[in-house]
């Protein structure tokens, strides 16, 4: 009878823990902060985002402090799908942009999949088509581009293939879209 009060302190320290990994804020112990060149000031730093790179496209996930569905069937013979930069705007690991990369795995396929992801509001501008994307999700299409936002997360999707008709194009571009939401 006196071990009952373990349970909760158990339970307690598993929530802890949990709530720990994802605390609102980038974890940087993982990766890597990129120096910045040339001649810069300390003032033109503080108004440039820190820019960090990461060894794998898991561990850059991991750092995150809000979660991403990653496409996995990509429309096209991809190289893996690469974590290019997170940047930290305001250099408290909370206002994020990620900048995702893919390219075709053979090199005289001019084919690049972008995708930047931001966690606050981006004003986009130029003007597209509004489409229906899963979970009633409405993205806007412009030419190569599709932009949606969900749960306060920002997607921004770029897609350069000349070798499938624009009807296709428009197709695999959705499909990628909607293995984020």
């Amino acid at each position: 009878m006196k071990k009952i009060w373990l349970v909760p302190v158990l339970l307690i320290f598993i929530l802890v823990g949990c709530n720990d990994a994802k605390n609102g804020k980038l974890d940087t112990s993982k990766i890597e902060k990129v120096v910045p060149e040339g001649n810069v000031t300390k003032e033109q730093l503080k108004n440039t985002p820190v820019s960090y790179t990461v060894s794998s496209l898991d561990v850059g996930l991991d750092s995150l402090p809000f979660d991403l569905k990653i496409p996995k069937d990509i429309p096209f013979d991809a190289n893996p799908l690469q974590i290019s930069t997170i940047e930290d705007f305001k250099h408290d690991g909370k206002n994020l942009r990620v900048n995702f990369t893919t390219t075709a795995k053979n090199k005289t396929d001019v084919i690049l999949l972008m995708i930047t992801v931001h966690n606050f509001k981006v004003e986009y501008s130029g003007a597209g088509k509004d489409i229906e994307l899963s979970d009633g999700v409405v993205g806007n299409y412009n030419g190569n581009t599709v932009i949606f936002e969900k749960d306060g997360i920002y997607y921004d999707i770029s897609y350069n293939n000349k070798n499938i008709s624009s009807q296709q194009h428009k197709k695999d571009i959705i499909k990628i879209a909607n293995q984020m939401l």
